[in-house]
């Protein structure tokens, strides 16, 4: 299993970045909304804070004002709100061309004046054949570039407008559906992304067309093509059907990759909500089985954040780092086989390592030099 441990670079301790738990959370109704009943029953559910909180908006129809509402039960649970900016209406070279610049500029001014941090994620699943800006739709138009162009004018659009309290994602569909659609084509550039993220489900045998697929069936291809932009990975849609196999074991699966051969994601959020029978049985509770593999895997996210020990520079330890005469080195009292990530304090990779073999000891790790306070990540394989 990989385990995680970080340490900053010549000065105090700081906290490890704790893996994070969200969830579009569901609720009774055919549109239920993330208030703040349907966010404490899923918390209730999972026995545990949801960290990260799921909300759709939709072009022209849901305005700031309207996401605003959730926004605030997202700050008052103490969890950040991620809004999924659904363009319905628009293809992308609409949006490139302007017509939607007056909604969207209105709603830059309003995440401008609340001042709390969202997470926004406009333009998701573009490789996909199912949404009006997706490369995939037949008849639509869209292009890996002007879907990338689209994403970038919305971000410039709130450049302009002094936003700074946005984090912008951008999110590939597991697999790509339709002429043209790649899983990262449409990527607008690390400008103008500060996170990235995958949105699969396997849909088991719910639909006449669907199979049973393991975790890493449906998102290993779209992993390590993600994997080697350098940004933070994580996984903004996820479920999994009851139907074709154990729910219960696909979740623990999922956890187990997040531990070893997907330790690069560092957020799962499970989209939690049945849909009638156009779609699957999304919902985390369709199962006791299901429920008490996902706090399981809670735990075990938990106490792997728990075990991460952070000492300070020069103290005794089994693993640490320090810096000494412009170099870096890496302490151990046992045999390694790691690798090392390089962070910069917004949590964005600077520089990896590829895996090496460390004997018990002191060795000099070649990472390239840097001007900003930076914080690694010890990924060690047992």
């Amino acid at each position: 299993m990989f385990k995680s441990l970080l340490f900053t670079l010549g000065i105090l301790p700081m906290t490890a970045l704790a893996f994070q738990i969200g969830a579009w959370v569901g609720g009774p109704g055919q549109y239920p909304q993330p208030t703040q009943e349907n966010v404490q029953a899923f918390q209730d559910l999972q026995g545990s804070h949801i960290d990260l909180i799921s909300y759709f908006a939709l072009f022209d129809i849901n305005d700031w004002n309207a996401t605003e509402e959730y926004a605030n039960v997202a700050k008052d649970n103490g969890s950040t709100l991620v809004v999924t900016w659904m363009a319905n209406g628009y293809n992308a070279q609409d949006l490139v061309d302007g017509k939607a610049d007056e909604y969207i500029r209105d709603y830059a001014k309003g995440v401008k004046g609340y001042g709390e941090e969202i997470w926004l994620r406009p333009l998701h699943e573009a490789n996909g054949d199912w949404y009006d800006w997706g490369v995939g739709k037949a008849g639509a138009g869209n292009t890996d570039a002007n879907v990338a162009e689209a994403f970038r004018h919305i971000v410039k659009i709130f450049k302009e407008e002094g936003v700074t309290n946005v984090k912008w994602v951008w999110t590939t569909n597991a697999s790509n559906s339709g002429k043209g659609s790649t899983l990262t084509g449409n990527y607008p550039g690390d400008e103008y992304v500060d996170y990235i993220s995958i949105d699969g489900y396997n849909w088991g045998k719910c639909q006449s067309w669907s199979s049973w697929q393991t975790f890493s069936q449906v998102f290993k291809k779209a992993y390590d093509a993600l994997a080697k932009i350098n940004k933070p990975l994580f996984i903004a849609e996820i479920s999994s059907s009851e139907l074709g196999g154990s729910k219960a074991e696909w979740i623990t699966d999922m956890f187990e990759h997040f531990a070893t051969d997907f330790s690069r994601v560092f957020a799962v959020m499970w989209f939690s909500q049945s849909k009638e029978d156009n779609e699957g049985d999304w919902a985390l509770n369709t199962s006791q089985a299901a429920v008490d593999a996902w706090k399981a895997g809670i735990a075990k996210m938990k106490a792997m954040d728990s075990s991460t020990s952070i000492k300070p520079a020069g103290r005794a330890a089994r693993s640490s780092f320090r810096l000494q005469d412009g170099k870096l080195y890496m302490q151990s009292d046992k045999a390694l086989k790691a690798s090392v990530v390089q962070f910069d304090y917004q949590g964005r990779v600077l520089w990896q390592s590829p895996v090496q073999h460390f004997t018990a000891g002191v060795h000099a790790i070649d990472a390239p030099k840097t001007s900003t306070r930076s914080i690694y990540k010890l990924s060690v394989k047992r």
